[in-house]
């Protein structure tokens, strides 16, 4: 029955997002590419410490179809960076791919009604790293493309308030999980059953979205997301995501960003030794300073 209901939900997306408006429509894009560089150099130095080299790259793009009565928004969000520290292998510090589809039908100047896809997933292989007996550290892989990789599909009621905050309720959500990977689908890994690539669930999703202009050149976004399972109902799943972009001028820029997750289903080794695993609140902080270009804008 489940996999039944999500199957509709994703049907009615898919017609609602081709649904042609009678009025007249209009075509908004942008897109942007930053890149950022860091070094230290060290040598001889009373001080201490190590060299290191940290590379980065952003690339942001967003397509919006708008009406007198709907809007329509795709996107695409991707990030990558890594750093090398004294003699250690470079290693990846940032990577996250995000797609986003959202239409908007409006019912009155605050309220409307909508659907929101969105694909999260990664590119590079993750690691974690552990001392071996020889000295030199094994590495061990927790995460690679679409393992895990999550699909979001939400049905509901939208409150706008201008183009600062927004209040999306869903209680029709369908949530999937993928682990595409054979070596952590053949562990369970990310709450898939053993050897399964996809996990399904279906429950209702609350999303608050702030756009905040602070200053002249300063602007802060948030985003925060909470579902839960229905056949698991009170267990919650949190993401929020902040983001404070600082233009100095047209070129140059500085952004710092930071992501919370609670997921019952991503474990941590409890630390005891026993294979004993728990969930535990994750927290991420980027910050970014270089250049950005302008890719497109305009309609």
């Amino acid at each position: 029955m489940k996999k039944i209901t999500l199957l509709v939900l994703a049907l009615i997306c898919v017609g609602t997002l081709n649904a042609q408006d009678a009025d007249s429509v209009s075509w908004e894009r942008k897109g942007s590419f930053g890149f950022n560089f860091a070094n230290v150099g060290l040598s001889n130095w009373a001080g201490g410490g190590e060299s290191s080299v940290a590379l980065g790259g952003v690339y942001n793009s967003a397509f919006i179809r708008t009406s007198s009565t709907s809007t329509w928004k795709t996107s695409i969000d991707f990030a990558l960076g890594g750093a090398k520290v004294g003699e250690g292998e470079f290693r990846k510090t940032d990577d996250a791919i995000i797609l986003l589809s959202q239409y908007s039908k409006k019912i009155n100047e605050n309220w409307g009604w909508g659907i929101t896809g969105i694909l999260r997933t990664q590119l590079l292989e993750g690691n974690t790293f552990a001392p071996g007996n020889n000295g030199e550290e094994i590495a061990t892989k927790i995460s690679s493309f679409m393992a895990p990789g999550y699909l979001t599909v939400n049905l509901g009621m939208d409150y706008i308030k201008g183009d600062v905050f927004s209040l999306s309720f869903s209680p029709a959500a369908g949530k999937f999980t993928f682990v595409l990977d054979d070596d952590l689908s053949s562990i369970g890994a990310f709450g898939v059953d053993v050897d399964s690539k996809v996990r399904a669930e279906f429950g209702s999703n609350l999303l608050a979205t702030l756009s905040l202009p602070i200053a002249e050149n300063i602007s802060f976004q948030s985003n925060l997301n909470f579902f839960t399972a229905y056949d698991t109902f009170g267990t919650i799943d949190v993401n929020w995501e902040t983001l404070l972009v600082m233009k100095v001028n047209e070129w140059f820029n500085a952004t710092f960003g930071t992501q919370m997750i609670y997921d019952k289903d991503i474990r941590f080794d409890d630390g005891t030794n026993t294979g004993n695993t728990t969930a535990e609140l994750q927290f991420k902080h980027v910050l970014n300073v270089g250049v950005n270009f302008a890719l497109f804008q305009g309609k």
